[in-house]
């Protein structure tokens, strides 16, 4: 008895000692708790300062570089005019011309001494009269110098003095995940700025323009957004307000902005040319089912089937069919996307494209002289 009760009396005395240490122990740390909770609050507000901070910057950056853009047409309207007539006063029905608004957007500062302002073809589309409104509330009429369709780009020009313009950047660094503001004016709400991240990058085959390539992101894009600009966190542009997809016609969390890099070339080009002077090699090709292209031994995505060929065009004259398979062009393999038609699109007329093709599981080459695309749009202003 005397032995089993010290054996259990043994474990009491170390788990006495235990708690003893364990209590402590815990009001050392009780005693520090507020001192150390109140120091991870002050780092937690610090990171959180510092962040805002950062979109604080950027947005004041960008917005003396943001403008608004309101577009007008010429309509008659009715209005009544009261006579005198031999049996008494009547009122007539009579029109008469005014201005209508027929559309507003955004748009960004690109050159300050010039007055060069960068925006989307469909905010301007259509337009008789264009107002611009500057950040400092100065409002005037702006010149189109030049449009192009194709891309939805489109650059304005005003006559006044102490503009800023805003900081490009480089979209082909810009990486998904990384934070960005949309600045403009959704609904006409002048100095908006949203916030978001890049969500995707390299978008295609939306059908919003022919050569697209867009950036994807969350920052709520609104109407009248269209032509603001897309910037980093250090303010810079790094995209061009265009698109959202919707079923509501409304926000639902994705936008597209064209890449700035895009968006610079196209802008020299226009003021430069008035227009985008295209390469047209003349055909329409789409990708190869999967088990042909692995028939004809080409990698995955590999090759290019010639749907249409234009009669009499650059690719007809230099011998290509239809059904023919394109694996080249300039010693680069072709894939099933849409690089090969912008890589055309932005070569001179009269470059020369070597061609290797599969006609009938031949192997074939031919050379094509390209020509300027149809359709370039040219705006006159003289």
């Amino acid at each position: 008895m005397s032995g089993a009760a010290n054996r259990s009396g043994r474990p009491s005395v170390w788990i006495l000692l235990v708690g003893v240490v364990v209590g402590v122990v815990t009001a050392k740390v009780m005693d520090n708790w507020p001192a150390a909770n109140a120091g991870g609050e002050q780092d937690r507000k610090a990171a959180l300062g510092m962040h805002s901070e950062s979109f604080r910057a950027a947005a004041k950056n960008i917005a003396p570089a943001v403008v608004n853009i309101k577009q007008y047409r010429r309509v008659l309207v009715p209005e009544r005019t009261r006579d005198m007539g031999i049996f008494g006063p009547f009122y007539r029905r009579t029109w008469k011309e005014d201005w209508k608004l027929s559309g507003i957007g955004s748009g960004f500062v690109i050159d300050a001494k010039q007055g060069y302002i960068l925006t989307n073809n469909h905010v301007i589309d259509g337009a008789e009269e264009l107002l611009v409104r500057l950040s400092d509330k100065r409002e005037m009429k702006a010149e189109l110098v030049g449009a192009d369709k194709q891309t939805d780009l489109a650059v304005l020009k005003v006559a006044a003095e102490g503009l800023t313009e805003a900081q490009l950047g480089d979209s082909d660094g810009i990486q998904v995940g990384d934070w960005v503001i949309a600045s403009g004016n959704p609904f006409d709400l002048e100095q908006t700025v949203t916030a978001g991240i890049i969500s995707a990058k390299g978008r295609k085959g939306l059908g919003l323009t022919r050569y697209e390539d867009f950036l994807q992101t969350d920052a709520a894009i609104n109407p009248g957004n269209s032509g603001g600009p897309l910037v980093d966190l250090d303010g810079k542009v790094i995209g061009v307000n265009s698109a959202i997809f919707s079923k509501t016609e409304g926000y639902q969390g994705i936008g597209f902005a064209i890449p700035v890099n895009q968006a610079k070339k196209i802008a020299q080009t226009l003021i430069k040319d008035k227009r985008v002077i295209r390469g047209w090699m003349g055909v329409t090709m789409r990708g190869i089912p999967a088990k042909l292209g692995q028939e004809l031994g080409l990698g995955d995505g590999e090759g290019l089937y010639v749907e249409e060929v234009a009669y009499r065009g650059p690719a007809h004259l230099g011998g290509m069919l239809p059904g023919d398979i394109v694996t080249e062009v300039n010693a680069k393999k072709v894939v099933a996307n849409d690089e090969i038609a912008n890589e055309i699109a932005e070569m001179k007329p009269g470059s020369k494209l070597h061609v290797k093709l599969i006609r009938n599981k031949k192997q074939m080459e031919v050379d094509v002289v390209l020509i300027e695309q149809p359709g370039s749009l040219r705006i006159e202003n003289e």
